[in-house]
């Protein structure tokens, strides 16, 4: 099919996150200016922690369930319009999240949904047994904490069951929870999910959903390029999809630190 669009791709099978780090990193080495992945969020993440500031443009084939990051580039996601892109596509620069060495596609954050994929655990491949397991876990056991936001040096205080800190304007399984973001603004959103009572949850989900959240009474929606997060009690932080430690922690935005191919239509 990639004859077919025009291509002459050279294919490389691979079989681990850690191969594909060092395949990509090989390829960096050899000069390549155009690495092409297929694959889903994850892929597309591992592959931007590796290509970020690097003079290479990286094309995406989107592959999988929710394809978040191709989705806010608004790459198509049939296979023969995804290759006429990489074939015919713009270069385009795009921001990243950071939290030091760490980049991030689409969100960082802290509460519910950093609880949630610690007790889901990583590596366990979309196992919707378990995922229905942690949330019904972090449901029950839902608490507001007290969290310290300092956003470009101003600083927030606010009672809170998630604050997310979003690069593009979905994460997870396709969950709209920033709608305003963008990923050539040189900005993070900053969603604040406040004290929520628990039969309240249901219904702010259908709103994130819908995009109509944004304009409920316990919803909050910030922008800033340095976000710092504090609070009393130890919380989990999540970098898209794995947790990668607790409070405080400190988010920043990488303007435009990756190239990319985007459909110029």
């Amino acid at each position: 099919m990639a004859e077919d669009a025009g291509l002459e791709p050279e294919v490389l099978g691979i079989d681990s996150p850690e191969a594909m780090r060092q395949t990509l990193r090989s390829l960096v080495a050899q000069g390549a200016r155009r690495i092409a992945v297929a694959g889903g969020d994850g892929t597309v993440k591992l592959a931007a922690q590796e290509l970020a500031h690097k003079d290479v443009v990286l094309g995406i084939l989107p592959q999988g369930t929710a394809n978040n990051f191709a989705t806010a580039l608004r790459l198509p996601q049939d296979l023969p319009s995804a290759l006429r892109v990489l074939l015919a596509g713009e270069e385009c620069a795009v921001d990243l999240g950071r939290m030091g060495p760490r980049y991030f596609t689409e969100s960082a954050g802290v509460g519910l949904f950093a609880d949630a994929l610690t007790l889901y655990g990583h590596g366990t491949n979309k196992d919707i047994p378990r995922g229905l397991y942690a949330l019904t876990r972090v449901i029950f056991s839902m608490q507001a904490q007290r969290v310290r936001l300092t956003l470009d040096g101003e600083l927030h205080s606010e009672r809170a069951v998630m604050c997310i800190v979003a690069n593009t304007y979905r994460m997870g399984y396709a969950a709209p929870v920033a709608p305003g973001a963008k990923v050539t603004d040189g900005l993070l959103d900053v969603v604040i999910i406040g004290d929520l009572r628990r039969r309240e949850l249901i219904p702010y989900y259908q709103a994130i959903r819908a995009q109509t959240h944004v304009g409920l009474p316990k919803v909050q929606c910030l922008r800033a390029r340095e976000v710092k997060i504090e609070a009393r009690r130890k919380m989990n932080v999540h970098c898209d999809d794995q947790v990668i430690g607790t409070t405080p922690v400190t988010i920043d935005t990488a303007a435009g630190a990756l190239k990319v191919l985007v459909d110029p239509l």
